[in-house]
Formats: C-alpha cells, sequence, structure tokens
C-alpha cells in the first residue's frame, strides 16, 4: 500500500510538473521536491520494503541481499544493521558478525551501540571451536606379549609355549582383565578421555529490525522538537535515524517561515519519508529570548498553561505586547512586556539574579498524598519542594493515617534543606471503637440491673409503709441483693473496658522521622553553545 501510494503521489508531482507549476511539497512517505523526488531514496524505500517481505516470509538470505541494496542506495546505518539480523536469522553467524561490525564502525555513537556490541561478545563465544578431546596415556603391553631377554619372569604372566588359555586360566582368582585390553585381539584400542562438563552454549537474545525515519525540510537547518518544545530541540534537517515504536509529532520550526507539525508512527518494518515545505512568514514575529540562565522555563503571557520551551528560546508570536516569564530554580522569577513586530526578528535578553531564599524538600516514599505545612500555612502537596524566607520555622508534614512530623529549622539564604521523611502509620481506631462499645453495653446492662435492684428495694419500701407483715424470707430481699451486687460488677467491667477505649482512642504509633541534610548552593558563570549563565554548585 505504501509503495502504490508513493507512486501515486510521483504521478501527481509529474502532472504537476507537466502544468508548469512552481513548487510541489513532499509529505508523509511522499518524496519529492523542488527538484523533483529523490531518486536514490525512492529505489532504497523499494528495496527495504522488498526487504521486510522477504524478512516475514523468513527468507533471511534474500531480505539480507535487499536490505543491502538498499543501503548502497542510500547508505543510512540501520540499513546495515538490518542486514546482520537477517543473517543471523538465517544462522549465518560469521556474516551477522561482519555486518554488526560494520555498522558499528559506521555508526559508533548508535544509541543501541552497548547492546550490538553485547551481542558480538555472544557471537564470538558460539563461532569458537570447541575444545578438542585429550588423549589417554598409552594402556600397558598385551599380557601374551613375550618377556624381554634377560628378565625374570613375572608372577601370574604367561609362560612361553603356554596358549592363552592356559595362561588365563592360571591367573589369580578373583582377578579382572587389564582396562584397555581387547579380550579377543589383546590389542589396547584408542583412548579417549572424556569431555569436561561445561556451561550450556550461551543464547542469543531475539532481535527484530529496524525501522527509520528520514526527516527533511525545505529550507534545511529546521529545528526539529518531538511532541512540544519543552524538552528542548530534538535535532535539525535533514535527520535519519530510528525512533521508538509509538506515534510521535514532529514540530519542524525555522526563522522566518511558519512551524509545521506532522504526526507519525515509527515501526520496526517501516521507512518513513518526511519533508515539509515551511511557508514564509510575513505576518508573525520571530523572537529569541536569551537570558543568563540557560535552561530557564520561558511562559509567555501566561502561566496555568505551562512552560512553552527553556532559555535560549526561539520561536514565532502574533504581532503585538507580550509578557515574558522567565522561572528557574535558585533563580528569582522574572518578567519583561516586549513588543513583537510582524514579519520581523527579535532578540530580547532577561536578567535573572540568584534567589534571596531557602529552599526546602520533603522526599519520601511514606510521604506521597501528604502536605507539607509551614508556619501553619500549606507549603505544598508532598513530596515536594517550597522556597520560603531565610529564618526559623516550624515545618509540618501531615498525612492521613500517619503520624505528623513536626521540627523546626532554621533556614539560611541560598541554603536547601533536604529532609527524608519516614512516616509512621497510626494505630487503627476500630478497636478503640468497638471496645468503647463493648464497654457501653456493659455499663448499659449495669445500670438495668441497677434498675432491678431498685425496684425489689421501693417494693419492700412500699409494704413496709403499708404496715404489711414482711417475712424475712421474702425472696425480694436475696434477689435484691444479688441484682445490687450484679449492678456493681458490671459497672466495674464497664468502667475498665470503657478506661481501655480511651486509652486506644489516645493511643500514638512510633514517631515519624525525618533525616534533614543542608546544601548550600552557590554560582559559577559557565559558557557553552546554547549561552552563557551560572552553574549551581553544592556544599554537602
Amino acid at each position: 500500500m505504501m509503495k502504490a501510494g508513493f507512486r501515486g503521489a510521483l504521478l501527481l508531482c509529474g502532472v504537476a510538473a507537466s502544468l508548469g507549476m512552481a513548487a510541489g511539497a513532499r509529505a508523509g512517505t511522499d518524496a519529492t521536491s523542488d527538484a523533483g523526488p529523490d531518486k536514490g531514496l525512492t529505489e532504497a524505500k523499494d528495496a527495504f520494503e522488498a526487504a521486510q517481505n522477504a524478512f516475514v516470509r523468513g527468507e533471511y538470505d534474500k531480505a539480507a541481499a535487499r536490505f543491502l541494496e538498499a543501503y548502497e542506495k542510500k547508505p543510512y546505518p540501520a540499513f546495515l544493521f538490518n542486514v546482520a539480523v537477517s543473517y543471523e536469522k538465517a544462522k549465518l553467524l560469521e556474516k551477522a558478525k561482519e555486518y554488526f561490525e560494520r555498522y558499528l564502525k559506521v555508526d559508533p555513537n548508535a544509541s543501541d551501540a552497548a547492546q550490538v556490541k553485547a551481542r558480538l561478545d555472544v557471537i564470538a563465544q558460539l563461532l569458537a571451536p570447541p575444545p578438542a578431546p585429550v588423549p589417554l596415556p598409552a594402556a600397558p603391553p598385551p599380557t601374551g606379549a613375550p618377556p624381554v631377554a634377560g628378565t625374570a619372569p613375572v608372577p601370574g604372566a604367561p609362560v612361553p609355549g603356554e596358549t592363552p588359555a592356559a595362561s588365563a586360566g592360571s591367573a589369580a582368582p578373583g582377578s579382572a582383565p587389564v582396562a584397555g585390553i581387547s579380550p579377543a585381539s589383546g590389542a589396547p584400542p584408542t583412548a579417549v578421555a572424556p569431555l569436561p562438563a561445561s556451561a550450556p552454549p550461551p543464547v542469543l537474545p531475539d532481535i527484530d529490525t529496524k525501522g527509520l525515519i528520514v526527516i527533511d525540510s525545505k529550507p534545511q537547518g529546521a529545528t526539529i522538537y518531538l511532541n512540544d518544545k519543552r524538552t528542548g530541540p530534538f535535532g535539525k534537517t535533514p535527520w535519519h535515524g530510528s525512533l521508538e515504536s509509538k506515534p510521535v509529532r514532529l514540530l519542524l520550526e525555522s526563522k522566518g517561515y511558519k512551524p509545521e507539525e506532522r504526526a507519525i508512527s515509527p515501526r520496526p518494518d517501516k521507512l518513513i519519508d518526511v519533508y515539509i515545505a515551511l511557508s514564509e512568514e510575513h505576518y508573525l514575529g520571530w523572537i529569541e529570548i536569551v537570558s543568563n540562565v540557560p535552561g530557564a522555563d520561558v511562559f509567555i503571557d501566561r502561566k496555568d498553561i505551562g512552560a512553552i520551551g527553556r532559555t535560549p528560546f526561539t520561536g514565532q508570536l502574533k504581532p503585538g505586547k507580550h509578557t515574558v516569564y522567565l522561572e528557574k530554580f535558585g533563580w528569582q522569577a522574572t518578567q519583561q512586556e516586549i513588543d513583537v513586530p510582524p514579519g520581523t526578528a527579535t532578540q530580547h535578553t532577561l536578567t535573572m539574579p540568584p534567589s534571596q531564599s531557602g529552599w526546602i524538600t520533603i522526599t519520601g516514599r511514606t510521604t506521597a498524598g501528604g502536605r507539607l505545612v509551614i508556619d501553619e500555612k500549606f507549603g505544598c502537596a508532598t513530596p515536594c519542594r517550597a522556597e520560603i524566607a531565610p529564618g526559623k520555622h516550624k515545618i509540618l508534614v501531615e498525612k492521613k493515617g500517619m503520624e505528623d512530623y513536626e521540627t523546626d529549622l532554621e533556614l539560611g539564604r541560598g541554603i536547601e534543606t533536604a529532609i527524608e521523611v519516614q512516616m509512621s502509620p497510626r494505630p487503627p481506631r476500630t478497636r478503640a471503637i468497638s471496645t468503647s462499645i463493648v464497654a457501653l453495653v456493659f455499663i448499659g446492662a449495669g445500670a438495668y440491673v441497677g434498675h432491678l435492684s431498685q425496684q425489689a428495694k421501693d417494693g419492700l419500701d412500699s409494704d413496709i409503709a403499708n404496715h404489711q407483715l414482711i417475712d424475712n424470707n421474702d425472696p425480694r430481699f436475696l434477689r435484691g441483693k444479688v441484682e445490687a451486687i450484679g449492678a456493681d460488677v458490671l459497672y466495674g467491667l464497664g468502667a475498665i473496658i470503657a478506661a481501655t477505649a480511651v486509652y486506644g482512642l489516645l493511643e500514638h504509633g512510633p514517631d515519624s522521622t525525618g533525616v534533614a541534610e543542608h546544601k548550600a548552593i552557590s554560582f559559577a558563570p559557565v559558557f557553552g553553545p546554547d549561552g552563557a549563565g551560572l552553574a549551581f554548585s553544592g556544599s554537602f
């Protein structure tokens, strides 16, 4: 499908040229420009696609040949890598080794150079010849050999003239034949030592071919960004290489031209050719923001949408007045209003003085989801860093279900204090609550039994008041006493359980702890290709 689309694009470009159109644009997988299609890239793409088709079918020799053909058309290192992979799949390790080495020679700074070198080590082990077997010492002469003249016969040796059978019969009882002697012929066999046990042979991990991304533009030298500008420039056109297999957005920008974007989806089996012809911009203004602090976050007009880049920053803006904000840790935030004229390039320099504050940083895995409170005011959601004025401060780190961490801190100017906090879990209150309920039950039962005892007493008092004769054996006396004693017991148990519940509610776990580290931030001037500024250094 890609090949058919490409040929269709070439046909359209040919029609446009016959009509006398001044310029054409190449996008996606098209390969056209003002000078016509890049013949070498076109042929390399065809060879690449044929190689991938052969690779999928398991025709690895053919795939290697077509990848090599693509390299001859366009010497991209990824083609050599794919040749090596194809030969490895074909079990031709000598050739795989040769082309992996060529790949590293052509692109010694490849991102996967370390992995390829490790793979070459494994291939070298697999290609090494196995160790030769070690022969055993020669066996002793056969027992049937005549003794050397002038020597005494050996006890148990056959007497000259005796048959082998007789000799065998005269052997000592229980004796065994000599090792290495053939019973039939008496000639010693060839003795070979067994190979020593060795580790299993190394295994090559699975590997796949590389896709290729080719990015070019008109004019060349445009700056390439991936997804957004906050991560800084990725490269400049023309550029070729491999990208991770996931959707990515290309942003191309050049002074005096409108920025352009293109979404691509790199794959290990595709060659994607991106050509973007940038249009000249006569309306927007081109700005360059530089600072004495390289790498400061740049905000334009609004800070709530996040930084749009870092110093030194270049880009285009609509004509008019804009506010530029710069921020970076260790420096005082600064802002400046600029005027952007249409179709004009302007440079703006913003100076950031070193911060006069101190910083506190809360770290530790257990602090996630908590918050930092400085002098009873919310600082930030932990783990985090907060900038505060020099002086004495009360620091509190709190988190639901954890014991609070508190400390007093005296912070100096230009000092960063990092505290690694280990928060201790607070004992659960469920047990204390259930204990409280049990205490209430006991106290309630005591109250009820006490009420029954009081009823018995009131009944007796009423009968006495009415001048009724009461027998000392009246059961209400005994029942009232038992109920009174029972009520007291229940009250006592309830009080003990209630005290236990109160203790559980007030109980604390081990204190949360923190280890503080103080770092004095100083600044030194630095100079580099991206500008000048001050570098951090710290004393610990």
